[in-house]
């Protein structure tokens, strides 16, 4: 495992986020898997080749699973209470640098009466290896 450095920049409906944290990656033959924490809960990011599998567990709960033109559904729950919202891939591409990984990800998400649209840019940034 290494330390490694995750930055998610969110663009949607004219508004950009931007969230970092510091976590662990494992690397593999086809991509990665990173886990950090967000807020108190913990994140993971698994990518093996072209499909992105997000999870977050704790008090959020999150599961989506991205691969350009594929549709599914992003699951969510919080407290007691959990939903799904379909959802359409547009774009997910990842490249290998020379300090990590970097992840372009467009999807929709399909709410009752209305479609959002999310561009997201993750970094992955590999700091030191552990001793």
């Amino acid at each position: 495992m290494k330390t490694c450095r995750v930055e998610i920049v969110t663009f949607t409906e004219g508004e950009r986020s931007r969230f970092t944290a510091v976590g662990q990656i494992a690397e593999h033959s086809e991509g990665f898997s990173a886990v950090y924490p967000a807020e108190e809960d913990e994140a993971r990011l698994e990518l093996a080749g072209d499909t992105l599998v997000m999870h977050r567990r704790g008090g959020s709960e999150l599961h989506a699973r991205f691969r350009t033109g594929e549709a599914g559904e992003f699951r969510i729950g919080l407290m007691e209470q959990s939903g799904r919202i379909p959802l359409d891939t547009q774009i997910c591409t990842a490249r290998r640098t020379s300090d990590g990984w970097r992840v372009a990800l467009k999807y929709c998400l399909r709410f009752e009466g209305e479609v959002r649209i999310f561009r997201l840019n993750i970094a992955v940034n590999i700091i030191s290896e552990e001793q």
